[in-house]
């Protein structure tokens, strides 16, 4: 009890950082949530062309969390130093990703419009879902540039140690997003009946208002930023350490999508009622549980970034310390009552019996690993703090690659488990991926890397 009473403080500054993180997250999901419950409407190909569909748009989110992740680490980090020199660091940072946001999104927006058709199909989809989820792919990447700059501007806020802003405009975008998605797709009052394309269409307009929004509070006489436009007199050394954070999150994120790819093919073999289920299941966790994991992700990055650019060592220590026991505590809580409601919440989204029957296993399986995603969660924040965004990425694509995808398959079909072998797959991915991270944070190197990166900024600053 004495160790808990030595982390209250912590406890208390994360929580202040992390409740509008934690809304942010509930209106993000609550949109994808409003998604699939409309797709419920229009039967389980609708529900699994929209979840192909988000397939693909992740590696849209993947990059954007990469640039983000690599925006939090190092304006947290000048934050936690506080001088003048540091403001203008963050304000280069700012400006590099949000210009590196639209260069990389431009790609997207042309694959959309020539072969989404060929992107659904590629994952063995029925000619119905490819022809549903192909439309919705179209619209979703025509909003690449807006969706990357979004995460990018938050994270760079979240930086700082300002949580609200960035949930202020989410929720505004969240709620516009839903707003039409429930509108456009059911047909209701003048509204045309859209279906699949009306909830394409309500994302697209949310993160275009949302972009529009960070635009104008930067450019305002309150910002805590000062865009820049490109230049050769940018801080070469604040880019290349921009990307050196950047990147590796961002291999991580698509060979997370990548991986999603064969696994959503190996769930397909148990028909398509499984696979709706899984994206189900899914977004049910997605609902409940990621906001509360990805907020303490989130504040870990944020108060270790803080105390390590202020010298205090020690603090961020004992800060992962702290989030570890916070994140399980509550997490392992919140998963005990969802596998306990895993029927109830499973039947709001469908009442197809095959779809119920799997759902009800796949959320139990996710509820059982949620509490160890926690611990690779922390460390993982822990390590993005101090800059070091490579011991995740490698753990990922061992994890992943050996257990979620190999160890599934072994068990489901060779083994003959069957779909049990796939949820035991699950959770030791999760198990095996803590365990990668939190050997490094035993390890201390992670203090050493963020202090070398510190003293190059400060070296380099004109």
């Amino acid at each position: 009890m004495a160790v808990f009473v030595a982390y209250f403080p912590v406890w208390k500054e994360a929580l202040i950082l992390a409740w509008p993180v934690v809304l942010n997250h509930i209106f993000t999901t609550a949109m994808r949530t409003t998604d699939m419950i409309l797709m419920g409407f229009f039967g389980p190909a609708a529900v699994t062309a929209v979840g192909l569909g988000d397939v693909w748009e992740r590696i849209i989110l993947r990059i954007g969390l990469g640039l983000g992740t690599g925006s939090i680490s190092l304006i947290s980090q000048e934050s936690g130093t506080g001088s003048k020199k540091a403001q203008d660091n963050a304000d280069e940072v700012l400006s590099q990703a949000i210009f590196a946001s639209f260069v990389i999104g431009i790609p997207f927006i042309i694959i959309g419009w020539l072969i989404p058709e060929k992107l659904i199909s590629i994952l063995g989809a029925a000619p119905e879902v490819v022809k549903l989820g192909a439309q919705y792919l179209l619209i979703m990447f025509s909003a690449a540039p807006f969706r990357i700059m979004t995460i990018i501007s938050a994270r760079a806020l979240q930086g700082t140690g300002d949580t609200k802003t960035p949930m202020v405009v989410e929720v505004i975008g969240n709620l516009v997003n839903i707003g039409l998605s429930i509108v456009l797709a059911l047909g209701i009052g003048p509204f045309p009946d859209y279906g699949v394309i009306g909830v394409g269409i309500g994302t697209f307009s949310a993160k275009l208002l949302s972009a529009i929004i960070y635009i104008v509070l930067f450019i305002g006489p309150k910002t805590k930023f000062n865009l820049q436009l490109p230049s050769k007199d940018w801080n070469y050394t604040i880019i290349t350490q921009l990307f050196k954070v950047s990147m590796p999150k961002i291999m991580q994120g698509l060979y997370q999508s990548l991986i999603t790819f064969p696994f959503n093919s190996l769930v397909l073999m148990f028909g398509t009622e499984a696979a709706a289920a899984y994206h189900i299941s899914r977004r049910i966790h997605q609902q409940l549980i990621a906001p509360l994991f990805r907020s303490y992700y989130t504040v870990t990055t944020i108060l270790v970034g803080q105390k390590l650019g202020a010298g205090e060592v020690d603090e961020s220590k004992k800060t992962t310390r702290a989030m570890l026991w916070l994140g399980v505590l509550t997490i392992g809580s919140f998963g005990v009552i969802l596998f306990f409601s895993a029927p109830f919440f499973i039947k709001i989204f469908t009442d197809n019996k095959e779809s119920i029957g799997f759902g009800i296993k796949f959320l139990k399986a996710l509820s059982i690993g949620a509490p160890l995603l926690t611990i690779y969660g922390i460390f993982a924040g822990m390590l993005n703090g101090a800059g070091n965004t490579k011991s995740s990425f490698y753990g990922n694509v061992f994890s992943q690659t050996i257990f979620k995808l190999g160890l599934s398959y072994l068990l489901s079909q060779i083994l003959g488990f069957g779909l049990i072998g796939v949820l035991i797959g699950l959770v030791v991915d999760f198990a095996v991926r803590g365990l990668w991270v939190g050997r490094k944070y035993l390890s201390g190197e992670w203090i050493e890397e963020a202090d070398q990166m510190i003293e190059e900024r400060r070296a380099n600053t004109k």
